[in-house]
């Protein structure tokens, strides 16, 4: 088995994440044979976070805390996650978090066995960091304050025997107005209580993707593909949601100074799909928001805001939907100016599946 490895000077929690992608797709198979799920999940979390100094050096810390959750519908869990953060310390100050997190997981096929999902979470943050560079007295003059959080992500979730849950999540966690911008693995083992939800699972399908970026016109290209994951769940209304969450490798354009011309960002791309389906698949167009999260050093870190729209096929070829599509993507950086890009994508996934009542 060949070993997984970090790039020189990059996070070795993106090669959680990257491994994290690859597990989608033989989770899949898994998922089809399981059981109904308890409501409610109440247990512990542990984290690895690791953020980059202003050189751009990675540094590895950890965290833990508490979380609940609530199974409201066939697709969508509710949560509140209580994590402390002990030292995020790059540079020899003072730093401590502790965040109260509004967890929202998102399953495509549903929570059964094992089930992958996206997550998105809103939060307070409470940082406690040095005021200021104070080499002998930094002890004394600590400042506490309160700031909104943002994270997103994927991972996923295991059922045993319907009395215990463990989920593995990677995200990108930012609380702007901080120094915090950071790629997180999160592990939780919960034991899972109250009634069974039993349900009508409508269609959903998840799998590995991958893109290129073109520049249009703006200061930033992609070096490399975008890899990452497709979601995507029909509604009762007739349409379909769809999320592409993905990594992508980035450069500045022009001018840069080091250490960030080469940022790397976490893609994070919902939408609403409107389609038509022949027998052969699916043809569909696609509108939505975008949140594109920098956690590497340099003026593009945080989270940059935008919109992306398009048009797409799926291509039923046995029990495999084949996905292409393309879409146009506006980007406002953090420093302000704009980018536009075209995306083309790629992505596989199973079938999408009819209706059915869960057991």
């Amino acid at each position: 088995m060949t070993a997984v490895t970090a790039p020189p000077g990059r996070p070795c929690t993106l090669c959680a994440v990257r491994v994290l992608v690859a597990s989608l797709w033989l989770a899949l198979g898994a998922a089809a044979a399981a059981h109904a799920q308890r409501r409610v999940r109440i247990g512990a979390v542990g984290s690895v976070v690791s953020l980059e100094d202003l050189s751009g050096k990675a540094h590895t810390f950890g965290g833990f805390g508490a979380a609940v959750a609530l199974l409201a519908s066939d697709d969508g869990e509710t949560g509140l996650t209580v994590s402390r953060y002990p030292d995020l310390s790059t540079d020899g100050r003072t730093r401590r978090l502790t965040l109260f997190g509004l967890d929202s997981y998102y399953y495509p096929i549903g929570a059964r066995g094992i089930a992958p999902f996206a997550s998105a979470t809103l939060g307070l943050a409470r940082v406690t960091e040095s005021a200021g560079l104070c080499p002998l007295l930094c002890g004394d003059t600590l400042a506490a304050t309160s700031e909104f959080a943002l994270g997103f992500g994927l991972g996923l979730r295991t059922t045993l025997a319907q009395v215990a849950v463990t989920t593995l999540e990677g995200r990108f966690l930012q609380v702007p107005g901080s120094a915090i911008q950071t790629l997180e693995v999160r592990v939780g083992a919960a034991a899972a209580l109250g009634t069974v939800r039993r349900g009508e699972f409508a269609a959903g399908t998840v799998g590995p993707a991958v893109g290129a970026l073109v520049l249009l016109s703006g200061p930033l290209r992609a070096r490399g593909p975008l890899v990452g994951a497709r979601f995507r769940r029909d509604t009762d209304k007739g349409g379909t949601v769809g999320l592409e969450l993905a990594w992508v490798p980035l450069a500045v354009a022009g001018s840069c100074a080091p250490p960030g011309c080469r940022p790397d960002a976490v893609w994070f791309a919902p939408g609403y799909e409107a389609a038509m389906r022949p027998a052969w698949g699916r043809l569909y167009a696609e509108a939505g928001l975008l949140l594109v999260g920098v956690y590497t050093q340099g003026p593009d870190r945080g989270v940059a805001e935008g919109a992306h729209g398009g048009v797409g096929v799926d291509l039923a070829v046995g029990r495999a939907l084949w996905n292409a599509n393309s879409r146009l993507v506006w980007l406002r950086r953090t420093t302000g100016e704009d980018v536009f890009a075209m995306e083309l994508g790629f992505g596989l996934a199973p079938a999408l599946r009819s209706r059915s009542a869960a057991h």
